[in-house]
This record gives structure tokens, C-alpha cells and sequence, in this order.
């Protein structure tokens, strides 16, 4: 396989609606890891240190 046929096919790949719902499921994940991180941030001893409420 050459380089502008993996391109093709790669393309064709991420056109799909399985990879766009794989995609969006990945980002909901990263997503409610952030925010989970983040509350548990809030409610530490971090809030004495970092101004959290200066938004």
C-alpha cells in the first residue's frame, strides 16, 4: 500500500459513523474525567492555595 492509497483508505475510515461515535464516546470519557478531577480539585485542600474562585 502506497502512501496516497493508506491516505484514501484512512480517510474512508474516519468518514464512517463508527468512528465518529468511537470519537465522540472518547471525548464524553476525557471529558468526565476532566470534570471529575476538576470537582475533586474543588473540594481539596488546592482551593486554599489556588484562587479558584477568580474565574
Amino acid at each position: 500500500m502506497n502512501e496516497v492509497e493508506f491516505d484514501r483508505a484512512l480517510s474512508s475510515f474516519l468518514d464512517q459513523e463508527g468512528c465518529e461515535q468511537a470519537g465522540e464516546a472518547l471525548f464524553q470519557l476525557v471529558k468526565a474525567a476532566f470534570t471529575a478531577g476538576w470537582e475533586a480539585a474543588l473540594g481539596s485542600d488546592l482551593k486554599q492555595v489556588v484562587d479558584v474562585d477568580r474565574r
